[in-house]
């Protein structure tokens, strides 16, 4: 079945309005087995609404126009399809007693306009909005569905998950499973080499590879008019797709890495406080994206320059000047200062170059540390991003947000396809006598430091095994009673082992009566991505 949409709104067709409800209206198709074969956006000019429906019945074995069926004056839809049908406005009582009821709801005086709502072209039939005003309408022009469907997101979303996809879905005569592989590590050429032809032994089935800077989703969508088959043929595909790719694989369907972490924190009983540099609190954003993320998240810091790096998280000034802001030893410092400054169990830092400038030959734009700290170590891990800066930003939080998920369910911190279901850490099974794929970021040995990139003549940075360097006579920053440096004459901040507000009865990170001890990092360098190739991080 091939469907035309056609979005109506000068708003989008100005460019002034993105037109998101298409991308969902499409999606949500595709997964009955709907192809979308055309897409038409036209104004508000009741005509160009007439030609758009008329091309569209020609061509298509069916149509969803979006948008133009409120009570304003420029919401004409209605009338543009009833006058190109032939099919005058009539009033629907049903449709009547919702609009008022809603208004009433809302404690809302109705204008007149109101009930222009409950007008619908003859022989239409009434879909009642579960979260608006506005019903969805559906008319049949000889064998061929018309809908109608209001422009609000939220309002259409609703009508076509309730009425338009189950409907479709129908007169197709097809049963349909989908299901969705979200995979972060791995470039999606090397996840299709892997792959390979093995789709095309799943009889009715349809694999579609969606790169983002979020990672690569993998969807299979299985069709047929078989029902037991349809779910027989699915089960197979995505057993074999987990068995190959579930090493980097984080989470299935909709789910976001956040909700993962999210998940994985609430698992160990574990909070987590943020530091963050050139992000500037995106990750932050991100991990209380998720509602009841109060559960186990803390607080924020947003350090923007060297003094509040010192002042709030008690980074080494020494180091700043030495090593730079951006390098793996403030980085460290900013994770382990936000998790002992919070009082939590685990500490996350960003420090990088955005751009568009502030780069240098030594430190050029998208170079990025990102470091963790908790009871059980410390490590920080060097990152090389090319784009734009919100691209950067965006791809520094979710490379964040998998080495949190990787370190709280003890996986590996470099995703490695052969490792196993990416939620487990298994061994992957793999086809007799096929060589190991290539990891999306070659492996490094786990107990081997690799020195941070330096300019010649540059001294090198501390060993791996001893503590970050500090200036001579600093008390170790983890110690709870040391202080923090700050400028002459400026006031100091409050102790972080006696003003740290946790809950009653909840222990202090580390030993009784103060912080853990600083444990040592280790500075592993990550290569940059591959040139000319996205990567899924």
């Amino acid at each position: 079945m091939q469907i035309e949409i056609v979005t109506i709104g000068n708003e989008v067709l100005s460019g002034r309005t993105v037109d998101t409800n298409f991308a969902w209206l499409a999606r949500a198709l595709e997964r009955a087995s709907v192809q979308v074969a055309w897409h038409t956006t036209v104004g508000d000019v009741a005509e160009k609404i007439g030609e758009a429906l008329k091309r569209a019945l020609e061509r298509s074995d069916g149509v969803v126009m979006t948008g133009g069926l409120g009570p304003t004056p420029d919401d004409i839809t209605r009338r543009a399809i009833a006058t190109v049908l032939a099919r005058p406005l009539q009033l629907d009582e049903t449709v009547l007693e919702h609009v008022r009821a809603r208004a009433k709801l809302s404690g809302r005086t109705l204008p007149a306009s109101i009930e222009s709502m409950a007008l619908l072209p003859r022989g239409a039939e009434a879909w009642l909005n579960p979260v608006g005003s506005a019903p969805g309408i559906l008319l049949l022009q000889g064998e061929k569905p018309v809908i109608l469907l209001p422009g609000v997101p939220h309002e259409l979303e609703a009508l076509a998950t309730e009425r338009v996809v189950p409907y479709l879905r129908q007169r197709t005569g097809r049963t349909v499973e989908t299901f969705t592989l979200r995979t972060f590590g791995a470039f999606e050429s090397q996840l299709h080499e892997l792959i390979g032809a093995r789709p095309q032994r799943w009889s009715g089935a349809a694999l579609a590879y969606l790169p983002s800077y979020f990672g690569v989703d993998l969807r299979v969508t299985v069709a047929g008019v078989n029902e037991a088959q349809v779910k027989e043929t699915a089960g197979q595909a995505y057993a074999e797709l987990k068995d190959l790719v579930g090493g980097v694989v984080y989470a299935e369907g909709e789910r976001s890495m956040e909700e993962m972490v999210g998940d994985a924190l609430l698992k160990r009983g574990w909070r987590i406080a943020t530091a963050e540099s050139c992000t500037a609190g995106l990750l932050s954003k991100r991990l209380t994206d998720v509602p009841g993320s109060s559960r186990y998240f803390d607080r924020g810091f947003v350090t923007y320059t060297n003094e509040a790096k010192a002042e709030l998280l008690g980074v080494s000034e020494a180091d700043l000047a030495a090593q730079g802001a951006v390098s793996a030893a403030v980085a460290g410092q900013m994770a382990h200062g936000a998790r002992h400054r919070a009082g939590v169990d685990l500490g996350v830092a960003i420090t990088g170059v955005a751009g568009p400038e502030g780069g240098s030959a030594e430190k050029p734009v998208g170079l990025v540390f990102v470091a963790l700290s908790s009871s059980e170590g410390e490590t920080v891990r060097r990152f090389q991003f090319s784009g734009t800066r919100a691209t950067i930003r965006e791809r520094t939080v979710q490379v964040a947000l998998d080495l949190l998920r990787r370190t709280l369910l003890g996986l590996t911190l470099e995703p490695k396809i052969e490792e196993g279901p990416g939620t487990s850490g298994r061994p992957t099974p793999r086809v007799a006598g096929r060589s190991a794929p290539k990891p999306a970021v070659p492996p490094e040995p786990a107990d081997v430091a690799v020195p941070t990139p330096r300019a010649p003549g540059r001294p090198a940075p501390a060993d791996a095994a001893a503590p970050v360097p500090r200036a001579p006579g600093r008390p170790a920053p983890a110690d709870a009673a040391a202080s923090t440096p700050r400028a002459p004459g400026r006031p100091a901040p409050a102790d972080a082992a006696a003003s740290t507000p946790r809950a009653p009865g909840r222990p202090a990170p580390g030993a009784a009566g103060g912080p853990a001890p600083r444990t040592a990092l280790r500075r592993r360098v990550l290569p940059p991505e591959a040139d000319g190739e996205k990567q899924g991080g």
